[in-house]
């Protein structure tokens, strides 16, 4: 197991452009303020969405496109190190209709979009490739 500790350096709260790509938006922003570690939470709607799921036995990542209207009704994740930069690993369920889909978030389209991002204080996670697993995983 590892262990990282923390102390809550501070709290942003952001609201995403419109049309933009959430990710992207959200990496941006890492980059450009230097955070390094965090825990991320939001919700709002978006559209255009890919997500996924990683297949144990084949090593690698299942991609599903969604090409319609979703809200969020979670999306929750981290803020580490791979390749030197901020990485957001963000996971999230998405629903409408009674229909819900869920998985690790590679790509969606902001409809609307509030971000709650708690910066940690501490050394950042560094993520490095892991032969066991096929994952870039905290060393």
């Amino acid at each position: 197991m590892k262990q990282f500790e923390f102390q809550i350096e501070k709290c942003h709260l952001l609201r995403l452009d419109y049309g933009k790509n959430l990710v992207d938006q959200l990496s941006s922003f890492l980059e450009k303020e230097g955070i390094e570690a965090a825990y991320v939470s939001g919700i709002g709607a978006v559209k255009n969405a890919e997500i996924g799921y990683y297949d144990q036995e084949k090593k690698e990542y299942v991609k599903r496109r969604i090409e319609e209207e979703l809200e969020i009704l979670s999306l929750s994740g981290n803020v580490s190190l791979k390749d030197g930069r901020p990485y957001p690993h963000i996971h999230v369920v998405l629903g409408k209709d009674g229909n819900v889909y869920a998985g690790h978030l590679f790509s969606a389209e902001v409809f609307a979009c509030e971000i709650f991002l708690l910066v940690l204080d501490g050394e950042a996670p560094v993520r490095e490739f892991d032969r066991q697993t096929g994952l870039f995983l905290w060393s």
